[in-house]
């Protein structure tokens, strides 16, 4: 049987695992098959054991590791909203800004402007692509282009 690292393993299943653990060593089942049918180390059934008998079922579920989420973000979830609608409504030239498209520089200039706050162009990436704006290649092909003059 091939083990399964439990970092690959979602919250729900590693706290689901760890419950399993600690019922079957209230019910008496040795440690080493504990481990065995939970594929756990017998020093995590350990902790998960000891943990609910400090502190009940709560005390034995995982919780994710890391900073929280948006932490360490220059700009706040509002402000992020602000420019996300922006740019989904309006071009820079509706704006009063230099150029048709949305490009990093753009984004980077109505985030000065209107909120006071010079971010480099190195976290506009992060930024944009977490908003859900990729880059777009430009078309090797005009739209407007007539087949028979290309021909001639």
């Amino acid at each position: 049987m091939t083990e399964i690292d439990s970092r690959t393993l979602t919250l729900a299943a590693l706290n689901e695992r760890q419950r399993r653990a600690v019922k079957m060593r209230l019910q008496g089942v040795s440690l080493k098959d504990t481990a065995a049918q939970c594929e756990m180390s017998r020093t995590t059934v350990i902790a998960a054991v000891k943990a609910y008998e400090a502190g009940s079922w709560k005390a034995v579920e995982v919780e994710r590791d890391g900073r929280p989420t948006g932490s360490g973000r220059t700009l706040s979830a509002e402000h992020e909203r602000e420019v996300q609608r922006l740019i989904r409504d309006r071009t820079p030239e509706q704006l009063k800004m230099v150029g048709a498209l949305w490009i990093r520089q753009a984004v980077a200039e109505l985030i000065r402007d209107r909120f006071g706050i010079a971010l480099p162009m190195r976290t506009m990436d992060p930024y944009l692509s977490r908003w859900g704006f990729t880059p777009h290649k430009p078309m090797r092909k005009a739209y407007e282009q007539s087949p028979t003059a290309v021909q001639r």
